[in-house]
């Protein structure tokens, strides 16, 4: 009983010392990244990778759950914490992923020009937001 407690106290001071990574809360997506996608985001503990990206209109990002932990890709200002983090250009409906577990994969097509500013629904609070600005077709 001693010596499991005393590996759980060095288990958590590793934890806490080491960050997020070293207790094995990253790791590979599931799934194969998509060859439609032009562009993609990991989605870790609580950020996504690149938290900012610019894409042509028409293309399409893959968003991979490489953490333990389920995420969302969010832009519905009705479920923000904060509506600056849902932002979107004039016209277009928001969206939301729903719940992406961990090492799943989602894909979204941005077929219209501006600016997205989405969010996490469970690590908002975290600041888990991103924004992909999409430039008309070259």
């Amino acid at each position: 009983m001693v010596r499991r407690l005393a590996l759980s106290a060095v288990l958590a001071a590793i934890c806490l010392l080491g960050g997020p990574s070293s207790c094995g809360l990253f790791g590979p997506a599931h799934g194969r990244p998509d060859s439609q996608a032009d562009a993609v985001i990991d989605m870790s503990f609580h950020n996504y990778k690149p938290s900012t990206l610019t894409i042509y209109a028409g293309q399409t990002v893959e968003w991979r759950n490489i953490s333990l932990v389920p995420h969302s890709v969010t832009n519905d200002p009705a479920l923000a914490l904060y509506t600056q983090d849902a932002r979107r250009p004039d016209g277009v409906a928001p969206f939301n992923s729903g719940k992406v577990k961990a090492g799943d994969i989602i894909l979204f097509r941005f077929p219209t020009p501006g600016v997205y500013r989405y969010f996490c629904i469970y690590h908002e609070k975290q600041r888990m937001v991103g924004e992909i600005t999409v430039l008309p077709p070259p």
